[in-house]
């Protein structure tokens, strides 16, 4: 039978690469790919087995130990072991979650992506949202026990130890024995003992007994207390993940040009809310490497000018019918607003016009003289009503390809629209096609034209393009950031400053002294010795220059 923990983590770290090559990056699994599948299980299976034994096993013989159940339980949610199993567990899911299954979508993508087999276990172990699922709300609340007990169970020794009054310790007979001090033969005074301490930043206490100088010098208490803030920190960081488990919210939310939705798809559960405020779009455009040059006022030589660099929308924030927030998302560029934060997703085409550019003419005098005729021209946008002359217009229907629809969805534009004009207080509509000719045929064949003094032509043409947006609130990021910064303070004063003590006793010509150092024993003791000779040789010689006197 396989023994210990190592074979344990080799054959569950086997298992999970064997798992992952398979599922995310083999296009076709063979004989070889399931033979080393089952040898990498029957390894982990065993070894878990083993583990499972003598794991229940320490908990009994540790549980017979213990006084009682509350005992028992204090020492079990203070492990080490328990610690390591709880983040390596959450590593590798927030790797599962955020590198190889996307998250938050419907159940038919993961069916079509991995098969129906694995994609309905993926759904079914919460893994297509996995960082909202109860076992991973577990793990972090479990890991902040474990914390907050480690925290309780050592506090209070390091606290003595650092802070309260028993850290004040004489040199004498009784406590020589387990300081064990070296000794000088020197002969400073008391007030050259003193300011060799504040020389190298101690804090310096004396007393004196029986004609014998015992001093105590300390400095960097606080470096013991770096870990305990670097604790809290985690335990902050964990509560704001706790809080975006539970009350975040992620979906996608899809506006086309000049439109605006306040209604949020939580695709992962098949279900919409509505969001507190509208985003409308108002434009949204393509950018190829040669426009981001452009931009740039850069140089355009690269052969992908013409190929798509990103994506991005100009959008507004509506609350209470006021525009609250405008700005501009796009690929890895958010727009953030307030909790919220709206990453530019997706996009495609409505199979509508978006803009159109019109050149209006003078109905009686086109035939006869063109350039007279020339009134002016007008650009209308979809959802938007534009103002010329007398007229209001506005795009009220429109195919990308009037000859056919799946190819103007491919991008083959043959575009017409049906203009809405509102003139005199009478409405009419007026067809436009991307043919002068098919749109004077068109005019000929409505009758209830005859009487419209204008006619239309299409100079430009630019299809509607709808935005997918991917809106996320996370109302424990502000608490995360807290969190981190005190992590990163609590490292730096943990690792960057250290907790050291220093006793001495001088007693007539012979200075005793013991060290005492958190990190660096050796390394302290070897620097303070060396300055301890300079002290002497500093005495020595101010002894002979007084005797020479």
């Amino acid at each position: 039978m396989l023994r210990g923990y190592l074979p344990f983590v080799a054959s569950s770290s086997s298992l999970l690469v064997t798992l992952i090559v398979g599922l995310f990056y083999l296009q076709e699994r063979g004989k070889l790919y399931y033979a080393v599948l089952f040898l990498t299980a029957s390894l982990f299976i065993l070894s878990s087995v083993e583990i499972a034994f003598s794991t229940a096993k320490s908990f009994i013989e540790d549980y017979r130990k213990h006084k009682s159940l509350v005992d028992f339980l204090y020492d079990f949610f203070s492990s080490l072991k328990l610690a390591i199993f709880l983040m390596v567990s959450l590593g590798i899911l927030s790797m599962l979650g955020s590198t190889y299954i996307q998250q938050n979508q419907p159940l038919g993508f993961y069916l079509d992506k991995f098969g129906v087999d694995v994609g309905l276990w993926f759904w079914k172990l919460w893994l297509t949202d996995v960082f909202h699922s109860w076992y991973y709300i577990a793990f972090i609340v479990l890991l902040a026990v474990n914390l907050i007990v480690c925290s309780i169970k050592r506090l209070p020794r390091v606290w003595i130890h650092t802070f309260t009054k028993e850290r004040f310790q004489r040199l004498d007979e009784h406590t020589q024995k387990h300081l064990k001090p070296v000794s000088f033969r020197i002969n400073p005074s008391k007030e050259k003992v003193i300011a060799f301490l504040k020389r190298l930043g101690f804090n310096v206490y004396v007393d004196e007994q029986e004609g014998k100088f015992y001093f105590y010098g300390e400095k960097g208490r606080y470096s013991r207390l770096g870990v305990y803030v670097v604790h809290v920190g985690l335990l902050i960081i964990m509560a704001g993940a706790l809080i975006d488990a539970l009350w975040g919210i992620r979906g996608s939310v899809i506006v086309p040009e000049g439109s605006r939705s306040d209604t949020l798809t939580i695709q992962s559960k098949g279900t919409e809310i509505k969001l507190p405020f509208q985003i409308e779009l108002e434009n949204f455009r393509i950018v190829t490497y040669g426009d981001e040059a452009r931009r740039e006022g850069k140089k355009v030589s690269t052969p992908f000018r013409d190929d798509v660099a990103s994506f991005e929308s100009d959008i507004r924030i509506i609350k209470d019918g006021h525009v609250v927030s405008q700005g501009t998302t796009a690929v890895n560029s958010p727009f953030d607003f307030g909790t919220y934060r709206i990453f530019q997703a997706t996009y495609g085409l409505t199979g509508e016009a978006g803009s159109v550019r019109l050149v209006i003419f003078d109905k009686n005098k086109v035939v006869k003289d063109p350039k007279s005729a020339l009134v002016g021209e007008v650009e209308l946008k979809a959802g938007k009503v534009a103002e010329f002359k007398d007229m209001l217009l506005s795009i009220d229907r429109s195919t990308l390809n009037i000859e056919n629809e799946q190819a103007g969805m491919s991008g083959d534009l043959k575009p017409a629209i049906i203009v809405k004009v509102l003139l005199h207080h009478k409405a009419y509509d007026v067809p436009v096609v991307y043919s002068p000719e098919l749109t004077l045929v068109a005019y000929t064949r409505m009758a209830e034209l005859k009487d419209f003094p204008y006619v239309f032509f299409m100079s430009d043409f630019r299809p509607r393009f709808f935005s997918g947006f991917q809106v996320s609130r996370q109302p424990g990021t502000p608490i995360i950031w807290i969190g981190s910064l005190l992590v990163v303070g609590g490292m730096i004063v943990a690792f960057y400053t250290v907790h050291r003590k220093v006793w001495m006793r001088l007693e007539g010509d012979t200075l005793w002294v013991a060290f005492w150092s958190h990190k660096l024993k050796e390394d302290f003791k070897k620097s303070f010795l060396r300055a301890l000779e300079e002290l002497r040789h500093e005495s020595t010689d101010n002894g002979k220059e007084s005797h020479a006197a």
